[in-house]
Parts: C-alpha cells; sequence; structure tokens
C-alpha cells in the first residue's frame, strides 16, 4: 500500500489504546492485560480482542517497526472497536465533534476511505 503516512498512522494509534484501556477491566485478570494465548482464562475471556489488540499496539511495542499495511490493519481494527461504542445518536456523525467522532474522521481522510 503505498501513499499512507506512517508516522501519521502511528500517531492515529494512540487515541484507541487510551479508549481500549478505559474500557478493560483489569483487576481480575491474572495476566495484567497481556494476552496469554494458550491460557484458557484469556482464550474465554470477553476482553480477548482489546488484550490481543492492546499487546499489538501499545507504547512497548516498536510499532515503527511494522509496514503501512500492518498499521493500517490494526487501525481498522481500532475503528471497529471505537465505532461498536457509540451510541446511536451517533448515526449522523457528519455534524458529531465528539472525541470518538472526530477521531474516526481522521482514520478515514489517513487512509483515503470514504465515510460509511
Amino acid at each position: 500500500m503505498t501513499g499512507l503516512d506512517k508516522s501519521r498512522l502511528i500517531e492515529l494509534l494512540e487515541y484507541p489504546r487510551q479508549r481500549i484501556l478505559q474500557s478493560m477491566e483489569l483487576n481480575q485478570c491474572p495476566h495484567a492485560g497481556f494476552f496469554n494465548h494458550t491460557d484458557m482464562q484469556c482464550i474465554n475471556c470477553h476482553q480477548g480482542m482489546e488484550c490481543t489488540w492492546m499487546n499489538h499496539n501499545d507504547e512497548t511495542i516498536a510499532v515503527d517497526q511494522k509496514t503501512a499495511e500492518e498499521l493500517k490493519q490494526q487501525l481498522l481494527v481500532a475503528v471497529d472497536f471505537i465505532d461498536s461504542s457509540l451510541s446511536p445518536h451517533h448515526l449522523s456523525r457528519r455534524h458529531c465533534e465528539c472525541e470518538n467522532c472526530t477521531w474516526l474522521k481522521k482514520v478515514q481522510k489517513a487512509l483515503n476511505i470514504s465515510a460509511g
């Protein structure tokens, strides 16, 4: 994939990191949010997607080593997460200026995708 600004894509990962961490319930997690693909408790946990995403994209991961295509795929997963957290009144997002909708618009622009 050409034309994608990797530094911009990396910058866009910051917002979903914050939102995903805020949504996670880690007080009962034996791994403190680090997904363990061999632990049945992790495999059956309702936060598996969030933990897996964070384990691939948090601040300690060298995201600058990822390709633009890999970053794009991680952002698309984050878009699904943010989009799923929106309430029904966000159906007319074109005019919404909340943090979620603003971030979604930035990602759409960065990835050159049209608004849904």
